[in-house]
């Protein structure tokens, strides 16, 4: 078995109209719910054993204020791939992984975290800011993902719902 947690990135802010959508920092609210939703992963006891995440500034900012909480002794990976990604960037980057890789995580945006559930759980989710779903797909190697896409969902929280 696989395991897959999609984290959508916290509340990001409008206030600073010269900068560009890459470099939106997070709001008061986005920070604190990202600090939450680490506490809550790591309460839940979900195991994972590597993170990528967008390399936009509000989904570096969620990842540091999530690690806060969660406990995790790997270097997150960085990638831009992740800013603008589509589903099949998601499923490409998937089957590449280690089968030594039990549970990824990947932190990132909408429409692609909504899309992501759908496609491999067939079940829509509206993803918040903050949001996390956890899936479990019954392979043994991530390469086998284009063959057998279907997964589980397993959980799904909302910051604004696990307060």
């Amino acid at each position: 078995m696989k395991r897959l947690v999609l984290m959508r990135h916290a509340e990001a802010g409008w206030d600073h109209p010269d900068l560009s959508d890459r470099d939106r920092p997070l709001t008061k609210a986005g920070r604190s719910d990202a600090t939450r939703m680490g506490a809550l992963l790591e309460k839940e006891g979900i195991d994972i054993d590597a993170i990528f995440c967008s390399s936009a500034e509000r989904t570096r900012e969620t990842l540091s204020l999530f690690l806060y909480e969660y406990s995790f002794k790997v270097e997150p990976r960085y990638l831009d791939l992740l800013y603008h990604a589509e589903i099949r960037d998601y499923v490409d980057m998937l089957m590449q992984l280690s089968p030594a890789i039990e549970s990824v995580m990947l932190l990132g945006h909408n429409p692609t975290m909504s899309g992501a559930v759908e496609f491999f759980t067939e079940r829509y989710v509206s993803f918040s800011a903050a949001a996390i779903a956890y899936l479990e797909f019954d392979i043994e190697q991530w390469c086998e993902l284009i063959e057998k896409p279907e997964g589980k969902l397993l959980g799904f929280w909302m910051p604004k719902k696990n307060k």
